[in-house]
């Protein structure tokens, strides 16, 4: 088998399979020339091969066939490329391989009466490009990318007090209007876009991460609802200042022994490196969009707009991470201050948090949208019985409440924490059972319980008979 058999019988996303030559309709090849010519990887369009069977059928007239081809990439795709255009002879009959490099003067155009059309390879389509693909192409042909663009605002009209305590705490490294020119963000008096994204008043047209911690599984009722805005540096300070707030310790026990040790819900550096990764390589272009973080009981979601920026297939991304960066001088700040390698690792180091993990982190991409999902490692499954009441399946994670509720509710009292705890372990228990485990009055019980309800700690699902207790913190 040679080069060229070996391709055809490979699962490639750039490879164009096309079983004859549309001589009425030359769009139909001459899309994926466009698409291969704007992506990162070479790309080809093989001539006499069935697309779904992959069967060798030959080339019809393959002087003609080849001559149409050439004549029409030439003349249909502006600006104009130099493919590659071989006949090669598999099994006995004639095939035409057109190699497409990807060019340095995107967006590269299918031309047709009067229309201009730039496409982009989404998976094995070629599709038209939107106006923020088309503007990143028209960057990349420019060799420039969105954070590099200077602006008509004026350093003067700024702050970077957050960015230069950054750089004085992690760095020890005092930074001022020249060293900020020394790293792009500054052009004379005027500022790029990066400077505008690390500046504490940041005016960028949706850079704000909005939090929202869901009551339940699902968006239908939120318990806490914020936006952060300011400098992107305090926009993912603010926001894992939300994760933790909301998030729960565990424990469980070491085997026979009474030691237990302590289980975080989420791994915090996963979070604030999912967090980085999504303000650093979002697509600033894409206006009306901002970074969502939404925290569920099972799980928190991040999501951030923009594709992965050098046309990497998800499982190519995950496979092998990439070090090509959509905003070159946003990821350099991180670099700088050690927030983030100057290689792709981001994916890698998230993954590494969860080795031990039996539910790793997912990663998806629909659409325009990027999502990061972190599991929960406390969240237990909950079931009907006959009686149509929630009981609990997992039980061998138990949640670290006393750390929990003595830091948000210093004011409570250490009955109503040894009360919460008690219905932690065993939420249908009863208040006589719980005055009796404690050996207090049970007038003593119920009046903490009812301080627990009266400041909505504490909550009683169903009947005193058959319900059963749900804590709320």
């Amino acid at each position: 088998m040679n080069d060229i058999e070996k391709l055809i019988t490979d699962e490639k996303y750039n490879l164009e399979l096309k079983e004859q030559i549309s001589f009425e309709e030359p769009k139909k090849y001459l899309k994926a020339v466009s698409s291969f010519a704007n992506g990162y990887d070479i790309g080809y369009v093989i001539f006499g091969v069935e697309d779904g069977t992959k069967r060798i059928v030959g080339v019809k007239d393959i002087k003609k066939s080849y001559e149409e081809i050439a004549n029409r990439i030439k003349t249909r795709i502006d600006p104009s490329i130099i493919p590659t255009i071989d006949i090669v002879n598999i099994q006995g009959k004639d095939l035409i391989v057109v190699k497409v490099i990807p060019g340095q003067h995107t967006p590269y155009y299918y031309v047709n009466k009067g229309t201009r059309i730039a496409y982009i390879r989404k998976g094995d389509q070629d599709c038209e490009t939107n106006s923020t693909e088309l503007n990143e192409l028209i960057l990349r042909g420019r060799n420039q990318g969105w954070d590099e663009l200077v602006t008509d605002n004026l350093y003067k009209d700024f702050t970077f007090e957050k960015l230069k305590k950054y750089f004085k705490d992690i760095k020890d490294y005092k930074i001022g209007k020249e060293e900020l020119e020394s790293f792009g963000l500054l052009s004379g008096e005027k500022l790029t876009n990066a400077a505008l994204l690390y500046s504490d008043q940041n005016p960028v047209v949706g850079s704000f991460i909005s939090c929202t911690r869901w009551n339940g599984l699902d968006k239908l009722s939120a318990k806490d609802d914020i936006e952060f805005y300011g400098s992107i540096l305090n926009q993912i300070d603010n926001a894992m200042e939300f994760i933790k707030k909301h998030m729960s310790n565990g424990w469980v026990k070491e085997g026979g022994k009474l030691a237990r040790r302590t289980i975080p819900e989420y791994d915090l550096d996963a979070m604030r490196e999912a967090l980085i990764n999504a303000e650093a390589h979002r697509s600033y272009l894409m206006r009306g969009t901002n970074v969502e973080l939404a925290f569920y009981d099972d799980r928190i979601e991040i999501v951030s707009c923009g594709k992965i920026g050098n046309g990497k297939t998800l499982e190519e991304l995950l496979k092998r991470p990439t070090s090509q960066r959509r905003n070159q001088l946003v990821c350099d700040i991180f670099s700088r201050l050690d927030f983030m390698e100057r290689r792709g690792s981001g994916i890698k180091k998230i993954f590494q948090a969860y080795e031990n993990d039996e539910k790793k982190p997912k990663f998806e991409i629909i659409d325009d949208v990027f999502i990061v999902t972190f599991y929960s490692r406390l969240y237990r499954k909950v079931e009907r019985n006959d009686d149509n009441v929630d009981i609990n399946v997992e039980k061998n994670v138990g949640i670290n409440v006393e750390i929990k509720i003595k830091e948000k509710y210093p004011e409570l009292s250490n009955t109503s924490i040894e009360i919460i705890k008690l219905v932690e372990n065993n939420n249908y228990i009863t208040q006589l059972e719980i005055a009796k485990e404690l050996d207090k009055a049970t007038n003593t019980v119920y009046r903490n319980i009812k301080v627990l309800k009266d400041m909505g700690i504490l909550e009683r699902v169903g009947s005193n008979k058959k319900g059963y207790w749900r804590i709320n913190y």
